[in-house]
């Protein structure tokens, strides 16, 4: 009787065995057809940061304020200044104008102040330059702007460019004669 359990069992087993294997088969996914494999390439660019210097300040020049108004800076390489109201501008418009360098052909955004606003503070009430322009030198091409950044191509074989920065400053009725300035930044990043 231990002889006839024996067989039983190994007979069992062979069954176990190649059903388990028939399972083991269908629970993977594994038949009978070839498989395929492919190689595909992988690379990586590492190109120049970008720098950026200033090379000069966003200046309105000088105002006589009769009523409130505007000036209009237009930020170019000849840039003009124009007014509205009873605000009457003398002495030279200057936007701030930025040099930088990066890598030819590479796609740069040039991100506006925060809240596209700039406060100018002084001995009386605030003024704020608003409409916040930024144009790039021919050595960078316009590509796409929106009301946080301007995006441009660096066009130069060299990878430096210059862009200018100007904006309308709002003047406020019986603006307090003095000096008022403010700060600013800017950002750059590739795209």
């Amino acid at each position: 009787m231990i002889t006839y359990l024996a067989s039983i069992d190994r007979a069992a087993g062979a069954r176990c065995l190649a059903g388990a294997a028939a399972l083991c088969a269908a629970s993977t996914g594994v038949s009978a057809q070839a498989q395929s494999t492919d190689s595909y390439d992988t690379r990586a660019s590492v190109i120049e940061p970008l720098t950026i210097t200033k090379l000069s300040d966003l200046d309105f020049g000088d105002l006589v304020v009769t009523t409130g108004g505007t000036v209009v800076l237009t930020p170019v390489a000849t840039p003009t200044c124009a007014t509205t109201g009873g605000v009457i501008h003398s002495a030279e418009c200057v936007p701030a104008t930025f040099g930088g360098s990066g890598t030819p052909g590479q796609r740069v955004r040039v991100r506006r102040p925060i809240n596209r606003t700039i406060t100018l503070s002084g001995p009386g009430t605030d003024m704020t330059v608003t409409d916040i322009t930024i144009n790039g030198d021919p050595t960078l091409t316009s590509v796409q702007s929106n009301p946080n950044w301007e995006r441009f191509t660096i066009n130069a074989p060299d990878g430096t460019f210059i862009f200018r920065v100007g904006g309308t400053l709002n003047v406020n009725a019986a603006q307090m004669p003095g000096v008022y300035t403010g700060t600013f930044d800017i950002r750059l990043d590739y795209q």
